[in-house]
């Protein structure tokens, strides 16, 4: 009987909790339901609410960027109203900088060419005087020289045909001597014949020198010469003439050769005129000196004399051509020195004089020493 009465309860119990959780299960549907469609409906609510918000973002986007495009637009616009304005006032005020610029300019230049205008006037007036001043004093060289050439034309003409009556009267005085028989006076009319040919050589000689001169046709024929011999030839060339005007002549060479690159015949030249004129214009006892002394690269080779002297005057022009034909107490074409003057320059060298009125002259020039 216990036994019976245990089993059917716990069948009921066994029913009691199946009908319980039937009814949980029923609860938990029930409850469930609600939540899982309140939850899609918040669910679908917020992605509404999420789209509208999107939507209004989108909108506000796009509305934002269309005002900004709009003020960028505007901004741009006003920029380049602003661009425009600031550059008008640039351009006018460069402008207006550029023609002050340009009148200062102008004015610069219309006070340089002013001042040009004064100077150009100024310097073509001086060089109107200058040019009217040359002009004019070629002009007096011009008539000085013809008046020179003329005067120089007539004392050749005159001392050649002096020099060819001698040679005649000399000729026709032997002619006569020889008729007559006497032979006495011949060798005199002789000495006369051959001085008189010696001067029309002398003279010719010189003129043709000065034609080659004026033509470049004077050549040089350089050789190695010890200066100590020539100047013993020029002593032993004038030592009769010396000693029949009662004059002595000194050589001082010293003792060592002094070797030079010359033309012999030349300077022989020159040393003959400058021997010549000592000559013609010492006094009777008086000595000419020649003497030559050795520098560094070049030697001075010098004919001293004690005659009467040369004025400064005469000193300063005795080197140019015919500049003794004004010359009262000296005789000649005065074309000596002159061609003297060319030769030793044509040989690099100098030619100059030194002298005081009454107490002698020095004649002196230089020749480079030889290489060798």
């Amino acid at each position: 009987m216990e036994s019976a009465g245990t089993t059917s309860t716990d069948e009921l119990r066994e029913k009691t909790d199946r009908s319980l959780e039937e009814e949980r299960d029923k609860t938990d549907k029930y409850l469930t339901r609600p939540f899982q469609t309140v939850e899609e409906k918040t669910r679908e609510k917020v992605h509404a609410i999420r789209h509208a918000a999107d939507q209004a973002k989108e909108s506000q986007r796009e509305a934002l960027d269309d005002d900004k495009e709009h003020f960028r637009a505007r901004a741009d616009t006003l920029l380049s109203q602003v661009d425009d304005a600031l550059l008008s006032e640039e351009r006018e005020r460069f402008d207006e900088l550029q023609a002050a610029e340009r009148q200062a300019v102008d004015r610069i230049r219309a006070e340089e060419g002013a001042q040009k205008q004064l100077l150009v006037g100024a310097l073509l007036e001086h060089e109107r005087q200058q040019t009217d001043s040359r002009l004019l004093d070629e002009r007096i060289h011009e008539d000085s020289e013809l008046i020179t050439r003329e005067h120089f034309l007539s004392i050749v003409s005159h001392d050649l045909k002096n020099l060819l009556a001698a040679i005649g009267i000399s000729a026709r005085l032997m002619r006569k001597s020889l008729s007559k028989g006497e032979t006495g006076s011949l060798l005199e009319h002789l000495g006369r014949i051959q001085h008189s040919a010696d001067a029309m050589g002398r003279m010719i000689s010189d003129l043709l020198d000065v034609e080659r001169m004026a033509q470049g046709k004077l050549t040089l024929h350089l050789a190695r010469v010890d200066l100590r011999s020539l100047l013993r030839e020029c002593r032993e060339l004038f030592a009769p003439l010396a000693s029949n005007q009662g004059l002595s002549m000194r050589i001082d060479a010293g003792v060592e050769p002094l070797f030079v690159d010359i033309d012999h015949d030349r300077i022989l030249q020159v040393l003959s005129n400058l021997i010549g004129n000592s000559l013609k214009f010492t006094p009777r006892g008086g000595a000419i000196d020649l003497s030559v002394c050795k520098q560094e690269t070049f030697v001075e080779v010098s004919v001293t004399d004690n005659g009467p002297g040369i004025s400064a005057e005469e000193q300063a022009r005795i080197f140019e051509r015919f500049s003794q034909l004004n010359v009262a107490d000296r005789q000649g074409l005065g074309l000596g020195l002159f061609i003297a003057k060319w030769i030793v320059e044509a040989h690099k060298g100098g030619i100059w004089v030194t002298s005081i009125p009454g107490n002698g002259s020095s004649f002196s020039f230089t020749l480079p020493l030889s290489s060798v």
